[in-house]
């Protein structure tokens, strides 16, 4: 496991919600519900949001109250050249940049959920949050994805509690749209979900892995408007 940086990505998280909270409410409205449902939630948790958009990952952190015990989050990216087409984007995105505000690249293609997630797994192991993206990747028709196996897996060997959010919606919103004010989003969060009661067979395999992180983005899809 590489050497995780604390500091860092809490000192910029901190400051993002400094910037972001203002700015999401002026201009989408931004409305946070179910912030009670994280009292008396212990360590370690799996935030666990659908995928509308790359503003997403800002929106996630302002669920959260500003001085939430579960900061820093951590969560999960690709590797560096997985963003060679994201345009101008692609100078900034990559390990290096998202490691200093918590993101840590998946080792995938290599079939093996041990090896892909084992710097998550050791944070969660330490107590620390995870922040996941079942789907994997951003919906491209406002619909969601089927969940992949990863968050199923986290849950299973750590038996991190999960803390579904619904973030509805960001989808294929331009910036003018988003400077016009036309749109609201609402963030929420939802119960936690325990780890055996999304997963609790004996030897599980990939396929009740991804069952397990379809449960939960249900729990988000019947919250969506």
């Amino acid at each position: 496991m590489k050497n995780y940086k604390y500091y860092t990505p809490i000192f910029l998280q901190k400051l993002g919600y400094i910037v972001f909270w203002p700015l999401h409410k002026f201009f989408v409205k931004l409305e946070v519900r179910g912030r009670e449902n994280l009292l008396n939630i212990q360590g370690p948790i799996i935030i666990s949001a659908n995928h509308t958009s790359e503003l997403d990952t800002v929106a996630v952190h302002l669920a959260l109250p500003f001085f939430s015990k579960f900061y820093p989050i951590y969560y999960l990216t690709n590797k560096t050249e997985k963003y060679k087409t994201f345009g101008w984007r692609s100078y900034f995105y990559g390990e290096v940049f998202f490691n200093l505000f918590g993101g840590y690249a998946v080792h995938s293609g290599h079939k093996n959920y041990a090896y892909a997630l084992d710097t998550h797994i050791r944070l969660l192991r330490k107590g620390r949050t995870i922040m996941i993206y079942p789907e994997g990747e951003i919906t491209l028709d406002g619909v969601m994805n089927p969940a992949r196996g990863g968050l199923g897996y986290m849950a299973y060997v750590t038996g991190a509690t999960v803390i579904p959010v619904a973030i509805d919606t960001f989808f294929n919103m331009s910036w003018t749209e988003y400077l016009s004010r036309r749109r609201k989003v609402i963030i929420t969060v939802l119960p936690p979900v325990y780890a055996d009661k999304i997963i609790n067979c004996k030897n599980p395999s990939v396929e009740d892995f991804r069952n397990a992180g379809q449960k939960v983005l249900d729990k988000i899809k019947s919250t969506l408007r």
